[in-house]
């Protein structure tokens, strides 16, 4: 206990100043603190590297050095490794330990996107958390594969194993798998195996074993060849397998594949399910009152999709009326009833209100909220997947792009709809294109006012204005208008608008034509810039007479309606005569591939699924993408583009 004695002659607030400042002392004595303690900031996957960048222009100090770690993670998993390196060459050099760790993790990153050599000389993977651990052994591999050096590989897959979640661990056990299938017999034998290394020598025996009872079956002749001959073999050959396997798993009992074997392991038509299949369900729809055809459609893709699937792939279905009851309510129901993702819901309004609802349950968000900020501290997992225009125009722009076009011209419905639209066409075309000159708009406002321009023999002139916040440069000035020549033109219309602006523009075309004595209807066409078109334009039976008169124009849409399958054709009559609801029946057999692998969901990392309405692929906070399928009409037919 420290006494301070009052001192003669000192104003008793020097003598608190001093008590103070002695407590002060000694407390920072006795705990050892430092008198500053840098704000530790953890990684969040939904967020994209601006998000980080933006963060790190406002602090300064060992902040802003945690922000541009980030940062630099941020780019390498978006693959923009140039300005990753940039970014990470202008670290400085007075690093804490806790950075240390960070960037000698990002330089091992860095030079397996580089494909550079690099050792873990200054890092120990005891000394890091297990999330950098996780990461340091997935770069071991990589930088090991570099180096073919087989045997580290191996040993790094046995390493990383032991951290992670269960579904992360399962992950690596499949990986493992994979690794050692892919080998050689004879990188296989050049493999070291010590005599207590227990979970190495058990994977070796079970690739033996897989590979003494996986057999090919030889036929003298073609006509010997039956079906269910085939199937029968097949059969046998599982069973005899499964029975070796069995005998493994009780030889090996403490090995972590006698657990979690891996999954392919059978081969495909044999596959065992994930760690996260099989899970409870509960599937928010709107069965009743006006929007129960779009619910109800839902659900049919949902469950045949579920029908085409693996016994071993079954979900346990709940469905919920998003009409009957609010969403806080079937919220609750779903909790009770052991539900662990939420499917849906669909309408905006109940996606917003389960947002906030603060969920503990995982969900998959059948539509999108824009400028939606989810809390980074938040443990419950939020992906989203929607049939949005503004999507469409994203795949619209690259696609465009990657058709060596350089200037665009957008014709878009004059309304907050089609504003977004050129929005989203427009900062896609930036990041494809990102020194190209603005992307230019062409307003419209309804086919009423489309069709009395027309019958006045008013044409659409090729202008637009460029799309900029107010139309204004960086200083704030007008831009000044120029004549701007366009190799592309991309139209969010109706079926009917469409017709209508294809006319106009052919019209004004010939108008400019017959000025110079060279007007014809072949000629206007080819005067034209290519035109493309969203799916708003495209219905069921088109006419020959509409697929002639759209000759050379290019239209996106899903998959199921471009190319046709055998479940576009096994729909019901009323799905089929309307795009609208097919696509919202690929919608929602697309619903059930995402959720029988939510988990393993991560932006820019998981593999891209080959759906019914588009190729999908996750971007920033889980943002589920599309890339559609295009055609061209051709000679009154509709051709594929690749």
């Amino acid at each position: 206990m420290i006494k301070l004695q009052r001192l003669s002659g000192f104003p008793s607030a020097w003598l608190n100043f001093i008590k103070v400042s002695l407590i002060a002392i000694l407390i920072s004595f006795l705990t050892g603190c430092p008198s500053y303690i840098p704000k530790q900031i953890s990684y969040d996957q939904t967020k994209n590297a601006q998000y980080y960048l933006s963060q790190a222009e406002n602090v300064s100090g060992s902040e802003k050095i945690n922000w541009q770690l980030l940062a630099i993670r941020a780019l390498l998993l978006e693959n923009n490794v140039k300005q990753a390196v940039q970014l990470f060459n202008q670290l400085p050099q007075n690093l804490d330990a806790e950075q240390l760790k960070e960037k000698t993790l990002l330089e091992g990153e860095i030079a397996v996107k580089t494909k550079q050599k690099f050792d873990f000389k200054s890092i120990s993977p005891t000394s890091l958390s297990e999330e950098q651990t996780i990461r340091y052994y997935k770069i071991k591999i990589d930088l090991d594969g570099l180096k073919k050096d087989y045997n580290a590989q191996l040993h790094d897959y046995i390493e990383l194993e032991k951290y992670g979640s269960v579904n992360q661990r399962h992950d690596t056990i499949n990986n493992t798998w994979n690794f050692l299938t892919n080998l050689s017999d004879k990188k296989i034998n050049q493999i070291l195996i010590y005599a207590d290394d227990y979970v190495l020598q058990g994977w070796i025996d079970l690739l033996y074993i897989y590979k003494s009872n996986i057999k090919m079956y030889a036929f003298n002749n073609q006509d010997d060849i039956d079906a269910d001959a085939i199937a029968k073999l097949e059969e046998e050959q599982y069973q005899a397998l499964k029975n070796a396997v069995s005998e493994w798993q009780i030889q090996y009992s403490g090995h972590p594949a006698a657990t979690y074997l891996p999954r392919d392991i059978y081969g495909e038509k044999y596959h065992l399910p994930d760690a996260a299949e099989n899970r409870k369900i509960a599937l928010f729809l709107p069965l009743s009152g006006k929007s129960k055809i779009f619910g109800e459609t839902i659900r049919l893709g949902y469950q045949d999709a579920a029908k085409a699937s693996s016994p071993d792939l079954q979900q346990d279905i709940n469905f919920y009326d998003t009409n009957s009851d609010s969403i806080e309510n079937l919220i609750i129901r779903a909790k009770q009833q052991g539900a662990q993702l939420i499917v849906g819901p669909l309408l905006k309004q109940n996606v917003q209100t389960l947002l906030q609802s603060a969920s503990d349950i995982p969900v998959l968000a059948l539509n999108k909220i824009e400028d939606i900020s989810l809390s980074s501290d938040s443990a419950t997992k939020i992906c989203f997947f929607a049939l949005s225009p503004e999507d469409e125009a994203k795949d619209a722009a690259q696609h465009i792009y990657n058709e060596k076009k350089k200037q665009p011209l957008l014709i878009i419905p004059h309304n907050n709809l089609g504003e977004r639209v050129a929005k989203s066409f427009a900062q896609q075309w930036n990041i494809a294109h990102p020194t190209s000159s603005p992307v230019y708009v062409q307003y419209f406002d309804s086919a009423e006012e489309l069709s009395k321009k027309m019958n006045s023999g008013v044409g659409i002139e090729l202008e637009g204005v460029p799309l900029i916040t107010a139309d204004v440069d960086q200083n704030g000035q007008v831009m000044p208008k120029k004549q701007v020549e366009f190799d592309a033109i991309y139209i969010y219309a109706s079926h009917e608008e469409l017709t209508l602006i294809k006319s106009m523009l052919e019209m004004k075309s010939s108008a400019g034509n017959n000025s110079k004595n060279t007007s014809s209807v072949k000629t206007s066409k080819k005067n034209i810039p290519a035109l493309y078109a969203s799916s708003r334009s495209n219905i069921a039976n088109t006419t020959t007479d509409f697929r002639y008169d759209m000759d050379q124009l290019q239209l996106s849409d899903i998959p199921l309606i471009i190319k046709h399958d055998e479940y576009y054709s096994q729909l019901p009559d009323y799905i089929k005569n309307d795009y609208s609801l097919a696509r919202l029946y690929a919608m929602g057999f697309d619903a059930w591939a995402l959720s029988s692998q939510f988990d393993n969901l991560v932006p820019y990392k998981s593999k891209s699924i080959d759906g019914k309405t588009g190729k999908l692929s996750v971007a920033n906070q889980c943002d589920i993408s599309r890339k559609l399928s295009w055609i061209r009409y051709q000679d009154g037919s509709e051709i594929a583009v690749d």
